[in-house]
C-alpha cells in the first residue's frame, strides 16, 4: 500500500467518525439518555465493587458520590425527555467542572478509579454533544461555579485507617519464610467470592511450610472494624488456621446478611460452636493500619507476598490465585 492509499484510508476513517458524531448530535436527546444509562450501569457495578473494591471514595455533604452520580444522570434523562437545551448545557458543564476536580484529586494522590474515569469520560461526551457556541457563557459560568463550590462540600478518602479502639499480637499462621498478607473486607463482594477459592491453596502452602500467613481486615465499610474485632476475639480463643478460616466464613456470611449488632454476631458465631475471648484490640488495629500504609493497599481483595526482601502484590481474585500458585 503506497502513501496515497494510506492517506485515503485515514481520510475515510475520519469521515466515518465525523458522520457518526454528526448523527449522534442530530439525535442528541436519545444519545443523552443512552449514555446516561451506560453511566448508571457503571455506577451500579462500582457500588458492588466489581472485581475489587477500591479505596478511593468520596462524598458530597455526606452523600456517597455514586449516589450523586446516579442523581446527576437521572436529571440528564429528565431534561433530555423535556428537551431543555439551556438546562442540559448548564448540567453537563457543571459536570465537567466537577469531573475536572475529581481527576485532579486522583492525579494528586496518584490513585485512580477506572469506573470514576469512565464516568467522567461519559460526562465529557455529554457536554460535547450538547455544547452550543451561542450559549458558551452558560457553560463557562456553570463550570466555574462547579469548580469553586464542589471542593467546599466534597470529602475524599484514600487508604483506610482504623480509629483508635478502646494487646495482643497480630495472628500469624505458619512457619514458612515467605510472608503472605491477604487484605480483605467482610462486606466486599469480591472478597467473599475469593476467600473460599484460595483456602485450599493457602492450606497446601502452610502444610508444606512454604509461607507464614496473615489476614489483615480492612476498615472500609461502616461495620468492618466491628467484624474485624470479632475475628480477633475468635482467633484469640483458638489460634489455628482451619478454625480461623471457619470464623472468616461465618463472618462473611453475616456481612452478606447485613448483620450489624454485636449480639447478633455473637449469636451467629455461637450457632457454629465458635467461642470468643474478648480483649482490647487497639495494638492489633494499629499494626493493621501500619501494614495498610506500608503495603500501599488501595483496594480489596489484595495479596502481598514478601520474600527475600522484595514485595509482590496482586489485586482481585484471579491475580491473587495466580500469585499464590506461583509459591508452590
Amino acid at each position: 500500500m503506497n502513501t496515497i492509499q494510506v492517506f485515503e484510508e485515514e481520510d475515510k476513517r475520519h469521515t466515518g467518525l465525523l458522520r457518526i458524531w454528526a448523527a449522534a448530535r442530530s439525535r442528541r436527546y436519545v444519545t443523552n439518555i443512552l449514555l446516561a444509562f451506560v453511566a448508571v450501569g457503571l455506577e451500579v457495578y462500582y457500588s458492588i465493587c466489581g472485581g475489587a473494591c477500591s479505596y478511593l471514595r468520596g462524598d458530597l455533604i455526606g452523600i456517597p458520590l455514586q449516589y450523586v452520580g446516579l442523581a446527576f444522570m437521572a436529571c440528564a434523562v429528565l431534561l433530555s425527555l423535556f428537551k431543555t437545551d439551556r438546562l442540559l448545557l448548564a448540567l453537563f458543564s457543571a459536570g465537567v467542572g466537577v469531573e475536572a476536580y475529581l481527576v485532579g484529586f486522583q492525579v494528586w494522590h496518584n490513585t485512580y478509579c477506572p469506573y470514576c474515569l469512565a464516568f467522567g469520560g461519559i460526562v465529557m461526551m455529554l457536554f460535547l454533544l450538547n455544547f452550543d457556541r451561542t450559549r458558551k457563557w452558560i457553560a463557562i459560568i456553570s463550570m466555574a461555579l462547579a469548580l469553586i463550590l464542589f471542593p467546599l462540600f466534597f470529602e475524599g478518602s484514600l487508604t483506610p485507617s482504623y480509629a483508635a479502639e478502646t494487646s495482643i499480637s497480630v495472628p500469624v499462621f505458619g512457619q514458612g519464610k515467605v510472608s503472605v498478607r491477604i487484605y480483605s473486607d467482610y462486606f466486599c463482594p469480591p472478597c467473599r467470592a475469593m476467600e473460599p477459592e484460595v483456602e485450599p491453596i493457602l492450606l497446601d502452602l502452610l502444610k508444606n511450610k512454604k509461607i507464614n500467613l496473615t489476614f489483615v481486615d480492612t476498615p472500609f465499610y461502616r461495620y468492618s472494624s466491628l467484624y474485624a474485632r470479632y475475628y480477633l476475639y475468635a482467633v484469640n480463643e483458638k489460634r489455628e488456621i482451619r478454625h480461623a478460616l471457619a470464623v472468616r466464613n461465618v463472618l462473611m456470611d453475616g456481612a452478606n446478611k447485613n448483620i450489624a449488632e454485636p449480639a447478633q454476631i455473637e449469636r451467629l458465631l455461637a450457632d457454629k460452636c465458635i467461642k470468643i475471648q474478648p480483649f482490647d484490640p487497639q495494638s492489633v488495629f494499629e499494626l493493621y493500619g501500619k501494614a495498610l500504609k506500608d503495603d500501599d493497599v488501595k483496594a480489596t481483595p489484595t495479596c502481598v507476598v514478601e520474600r527475600d526482601g522484595k514485595k509482590e502484590k496482586a489485586t482481585g481474585k484471579f491475580g491473587i490465585i495466580r500469585l499464590l500458585k506461583s509459591l508452590k
